[in-house]
């Protein structure tokens, strides 16, 4: 047999073997949304008639780009604002944005990947109400606060994705306690979410205790603690708008179903998916929606968001959360 054909066969050969692999990791990614979508009905994307269409496309790819390429698209299919398939290449990009992400529980409003404005402006550009008349003020990692003229400490949260978010707010928190606070207001106008722990973690500086469960429709509900030691009991606001999303409203909702916040502004996003990101062995990662926050006890916010305990347009928010608080201080 000459080198030739010998060469055609290995050619023929090696193209079967791709094939036949990106048949195999496209049925997995595939079926991680089969399996695990929490409602995949909701969506009303027919995920069978979805792996039809992108099915043979993934087994014939030219190369990895092209295979990679399939699978974002197919994802996009979902249109959940949730969900992706991340290839190896852009995991390594997020990471350089937010840094390392192990494969857990993960709540955040995602941008497309190459999109991540939302996460990597300055607080102020996520929402022009930072107070301008604070004293004592200051900035740590994505962190501003201060004390306002009628001595509120004041602490605005703009994610919940950035690198020493909980740490900051535990530290900014301490410090306006040292100024005087007599009340705290926690803002989160703007905020589009971002990691299951550091939610935890924020709501552990205001409480303690079972606050949350993730209702799926393949597993039981997994409850989520507070966690850390409280470092106020002062009074306290948090204030909300239809800009807040997935875990900013599960950090309201859960410190105003706690009865430890009162909470200030307009309903909230109600869009509180849960994203589970698997990690294939190929290094890349599938983020499903996998089930939705909600409180330990009582009906999950997807849908319909966190209601305010007093409804004021968004922009009005800090002065009525500081009238709500002075009152509420005054009837003790």
């Amino acid at each position: 047999m000459s080198l030739l054909v010998y060469a055609l066969l290995a050619v023929t050969v090696g193209g079967r073997a791709a094939a036949a692999g990106y048949a195999d990791r496209f049925e997995t990614a595939w079926d991680l949304v089969n399996t695990r979508y929490w409602n995949i009905a909701r969506t009303g994307v027919d995920w069978a008639a979805v792996g039809e269409e992108y099915r043979p496309r993934a087994a014939a790819a030219a190369n990895d780009e092209e295979f990679y390429a399939t699978l974002e698209e197919m994802y996009a299919e979902l249109g959940d604002d949730h969900s992706v398939f991340v290839p190896p290449a852009k995991v390594a990009r997020v990471r350089a944005e937010y840094g390392d992400l192990p494969c857990i529980m993960l709540f955040s409003d995602l941008q497309p990947l190459g999109s991540l404005r939302a996460w990597t402006e300055p607080p102020t550009m996520l929402g022009q109400r930072v107070p301008t008349d604070l004293s004592a003020a200051g900035h740590e990692a994505n962190v501003t606060y201060g004390l306002t003229p009628e001595g509120v400490g004041y602490v605005r949260l703009p994610d919940l994705a950035s690198t020493g978010t909980a740490a900051a707010v535990r530290s900014a928190v301490a410090r306006v306690q040292e100024e005087g606070a007599w009340a705290i207001v926690l803002d989160l106008r703007g905020n589009p979410g971002g990691r299951l722990l550091t939610m935890m973690q924020v709501a552990g500086v205001f409480t303690r205790g079972l606050l949350w469960r993730t209702v799926t429709t393949w597993t039981l509900p997994l409850p989520y603690p507070a966690i850390g030691l409280p470092e106020t009991d002062l009074p306290l606001a948090v204030l909300v708008d239809d800009g807040v999303n997935s875990a900013a409203e599960g950090l309201a909702g859960a410190l105003q179903t706690r009865g430890r916040a009162t909470v200030v502004g307009e309903r909230s996003a109600g869009n509180v998916e849960a994203l589970l990101p698997f990690c294939l062995r190929d290094g890349s990662q599938a983020w499903v929606a996998a089930g939705v926050l909600a409180p330990i006890g009582g009906p999950t916010w997807e849908g319909r968001g966190v209601t305010p305990d007093v409804e004021t347009d968004p922009d009005d928010a800090l002065a009525v959360a500081i009238a709500t608080l002075r009152r509420l201080e005054e009837a003790r």
